[in-house]
């Protein structure tokens, strides 16, 4: 299912504004304060306890928010996504930054890459926007190493009926607020094995790890 959300994303201007309007606020703003964008991204390098030059994709990447963090540590990263908008604002924030991403338009549907390519996989709010979640989660498996973390922040079916009702609105845009457990099953049936996992308001910290592929007989 595709709408208004992922079209948008095609445009110069929202892959120039997304970051600093919207990007940089909204875990403040869905969690009330109670947890930031910036500590986010101080929790994801722990999270994944990589060392330098491990092999990062970055999935459905929008300007490379986290892709930039982990370049910064020191990992070796790849960030995808199929906007050619977000790529280049991407391309362009990283060598203000000074840091080295390789940004490469790829759908997360079909990942242009190997089995078991990366070494570990992140995608920051992107989950909500996968036209089709479980297979997203099959492909991003399959381009995992055994045993490589996988994180994914995205917001969930709401609890509360206000939420809800705005998520019913938002619906229609091509959005989409799948309950942590549908997301675990999708994950467990991609070959995934769920691990630490918080949720602040809307917001869900997952982690998961690829189990070893079976050997054919």
């Amino acid at each position: 299912m595709t709408g208004p959300a992922q079209w948008s994303n095609h445009l110069w201007l929202t892959a120039r504004l997304y970051e600093p309007l919207w990007r940089r606020r909204s875990v403040a703003l869905m969690t009330r304060g109670a947890y930031t964008t910036e500590r986010e991204l101080r929790a994801l390098p722990r999270r994944l306890a990589l060392v330098p030059g491990t092999r990062v994709i970055d999935l459905g990447c929008s300007a490379g928010l986290y892709a930039r963090e982990l370049a910064r540590a020191g990992l070796d990263v790849t960030a995808v996504d199929v906007s050619r908008a977000f790529l280049a604002e991407g391309e362009r924030l990283a060598r203000r930054e000074g840091v080295s991403v390789r940004f490469e338009r790829a759908d997360v549907l079909d990942l242009p890459f190997a089995d078991a390519s990366f070494d570990a996989g992140v995608s920051g709010g992107s989950l909500n926007e996968f036209g089709d979640i479980a297979r997203a989660l099959r492909e991003i498996a399959r381009v995992l190493g055994a045993g490589a973390p996988l994180w994914l922040m995205y917001a969930a079916r709401a609890e509360a009926t206000p939420g809800r009702a705005l998520q019913a609105l938002l619906r229609p845009s091509g959005l989409r607020f799948p309950s942590p457990e549908q997301v675990d099953a999708w994950a467990a049936a991609a070959g995934l094995v769920a691990e630490r996992s918080e949720r602040r308001g809307p917001l869900v910290f997952a982690g998961y790890r690829r189990r070893a592929r079976r050997r054919a007989r």
